[in-house]
Formats: C-alpha cells, structure tokens, sequence
C-alpha cells in the first residue's frame, strides 16, 4: 500500500468521522426543539386554563433559551459541515488522480469557538426554518398574554 492510498483511508474515515458528527450534531438540535414545542404548547395549554397569564412570558422566555441552545448546535455543526467540506475536496482529488491532491490544514475533531457572525449567519432568510418557529414561541405567548390581560379589565 503506497502512500497515497494511505492518504485516501486516511480523508475517507475522517470524512465518515465528520459526517457521522453532522449528523449528531443535526439530531441533537431536532431534539432541543422538540422539547421547546412540547414544553412550550403545555405550558400554553395549562395557562389558558388557569388564572395566571404570567406563564405566557415564560413561554417566550423559554423559546429564546431554546433557540440559543440550539443555535449553539448549529453552529457546531456549520463548522464540521465546512471541515467535511475540505474533505471532499481532497477525495475529489483522489477520484481525479491528482498528483498533488489537497489537503485541509488540519483534520481533527476540534472547532473554533463560534462566533457572534456565526449567529448573525443563523438568521439570515435561507436559514427561516431554523428562526421562524421560534419567532412565533416568542410573538404568540406574548399576545396570548396582552388579551389574558385586557380580557380581565
């Protein structure tokens, strides 16, 4: 086995290793945001039953805990999607034969701490999906609590 082919084992378990990370990195945040929409539809339904519109707040206080949690996972894994990325450059360059095939400057499982552009990048209108559902966490207990509130004057 020559080096080369060394090399290509080598991009190819770091890729498979990459994208088993994704896709941990994806389950992960599906499973914060289930439990934000399970959690913050009970405590909805609860407070329209009782007298204390307060809970309303803390619906929209939980959805933006929520969703910078799972921006954090997001953000992780934006990174390990780039990292997977140089990956697939350097097995393009394999298929094609390159002499010299390309090789990301480091590969390992570590990641730069996010950054607030990193956020910023996550509300951008591609990225609806992910901001929109908790937008309407946040919006709709606030109005639900704004009629509890002239409803009882």
């Amino acid at each position: 086995m020559n080096n080369n082919d060394k090399n290509k084992d080598i991009a190819l378990k770091t890729w498979g290793i990459y994208q088993g990370l994704i896709k941990g990195m994806g389950e992960s945040a599906w499973k914060i945001r289930s439990v934000c929409l399970a959690t913050s539809a009970a405590l909805i339904a609860y407070t329209y039953n009782s007298s204390s519109p307060l809970l309303y707040l803390i619906v929209s206080a939980l959805a933006v805990l929520f969703m910078m949690l799972e921006s954090g996972y997001r953000r992780l894994q934006d990174q390990y999607i780039e990292k997977s990325y140089l990956i697939e450059l350097t097995l393009n360059d394999f298929i094609a034969n390159e002499e010299m095939p390309r090789f990301p400057d480091s590969i390992g499982t570590d990641v730069d701490t996010p950054t607030l552009k990193q956020l910023v990048n996550l509300f951008k209108l591609k990225r609806i999906i992910f901001w929109l559902p908790y937008l309407f966490l946040f919006i709709i207990p606030i109005l639900l609590w704004k009629y509890q509130i002239i409803k009882t004057i």
